[in-house]
């Protein structure tokens, strides 16, 4: 999916793409707006994504073009008739510059894991299994770890997607 986001978006001119490792820094340039103009659509895209913009907002500097904002993500996975459930914190930068934006998400940590009322151990973020002691390190299979990344990974990445797509629109 990433490829074809990226070979999408490059197609058109608009973005160099990069994620690794669960960062993304992704710079949308060849744009129409000046800095005020993509700051407020910025800060809208915010509003629009979040119940609370108040709670989530960590730094908003209008005339530096900056906006910092903590989001939580929840994933869950239900097997040997438990619910598993691990809240995932990270960062998003908001970057604006006349003509060019800049989206960052990283610091992106497991901070809690549960097993009905029990703690669970807290996972590690990354692209691979961790192969030496991987059960006992993330209390769960690697099938199961691959699965609970790939959803994290591709909603952190809708993230991005949508914020492109709120740039682009008039």
């Amino acid at each position: 999916m990433k490829t074809f986001f990226a070979i999408g978006l490059l197609f058109i001119g608009l973005i160099s793409f990069g994620q690794t490792n669960f960062k993304w820094d992704v710079v949308i340039d060849s744009l129409d707006n000046n800095k005020s103009e993509l700051y407020s659509k910025s800060k809208t895209f915010i509003e629009e994504a979040r119940k609370s913009v108040n709670d989530v907002i960590q730094n908003d500097d209008k005339d530096g073009g900056v906006i910092f904002v903590k989001g939580l993500n929840f994933q869950s996975l239900r097997y040997k008739a438990s619910d598993h459930r691990w809240r995932f914190s990270y960062s998003i930068k908001f970057l604006m510059k006349d003509y060019e934006c800049r989206i960052i998400i990283d610091d992106v940590l497991c901070t809690s894991a549960k097993v009905g009322s029990y703690n669970w151990p807290k996972m590690p973020v990354a692209d691979s299994y961790p192969e030496s002691k991987g059960i006992r390190i993330t209390g769960v299979n690697k099938v199961r770890y691959t699965t609970i990344m790939d959803s994290l990974k591709g909603e952190l990445q809708f993230v991005v997607n949508s914020y492109v797509s709120s740039l682009k629109k008039p």
